[in-house]
């Protein structure tokens, strides 16, 4: 597998996908009504609570609004088209609360061989297609040959942005982001060797690797939402670039 050392911060594969029928399907299913998009919201996650609450440091402190109880944000929304496979739930709600402070940590609390290992944590955990995820979204997810973890649909409100942290190592989860309703506004933000790389996506079917391994961030400058399909996968055998 290669590491975030080895790999662009951003770059497209040669997968495509139709945009124009994704956006009439995201259409015509009511997928651009964001009042609906709450799966990272606490109270409204209910599929997603433990997720929420074994990574509450992570996501309060990269997603916190000024004026926003603890996770209870509304300008980042996310939807979820995948779950936790339930047999795969710790029976040990200690373990969600447990807290870390360090990526080292964190690591260890995703690696099954580890002591501090927490399943709620683990995005290999979280493969298990739910009633969203149909139609195109299915059909996009079937191009894909490596092992499909978790999957989302994220809204990034207008003038707010996500503040710079880490996510994996594409060794663990390999990061592409489809570009739905997108932007020139709409910058992507990577630190590469002490260097601060931006960058824009073109929505027009294409996808990008998403090198979540450096340090990144995102800032919506425009007034309209920003809307990608996120998708993880474990494996890089997709990893084939432009």
């Amino acid at each position: 597998m290669l590491t975030r050392k080895q790999l662009p911060p951003l770059a497209r594969i040669k997968h495509k996908i139709d945009i124009t029928m994704l956006r009439e399907f995201i259409r015509d299913n009511h997928y651009d009504d964001y009042a609906q998009y709450n799966d990272i919201k606490y109270s409204g996650a209910s599929n997603h609570q433990a997720f929420l609450v074994a990574n509450q440091y992570s996501k309060e402190h990269f997603f916190k609004e000024h004026d926003a109880e603890f996770l209870e944000g509304e300008r980042y929304r996310q939807l979820y088209l995948t779950n936790i496979d339930p047999k795969k739930m710790t029976s040990d709600n200690s373990l969600l609360t447990s807290t870390h402070h360090t990526i080292f940590s964190r690591t260890r609390r995703t690696d099954p061989t580890s002591k501090t290992y927490v399943p709620e944590t683990d995005e290999l955990n979280y493969g298990l297609r739910n009633e969203h995820c149909h139609g195109m979204f299915s059909q996009i997810l079937d191009m894909f040959s490596g092992q499909i973890t978790r999957v989302r649909l994220a809204m990034l409100g207008g003038n707010f942005e996500i503040k710079p942290h880490v996510d994996y190592d594409p060794s663990y989860i390999t990061r592409y982001h489809i570009p739905i309703f997108n932007n020139e506004q709409v910058i992507y933000g990577f630190k590469v060797k002490n260097q601060n790389l931006e960058f824009n996506m073109i929505e027009d079917g294409g996808i990008y690797f998403f090198n979540g391994g450096h340090v990144h961030w995102v800032k919506n400058m425009g007034a309209l939402s920003r809307l990608n399909l996120i998708v993880d996968t474990h494996g890089q055998t997709d990893l084939i670039f432009e």
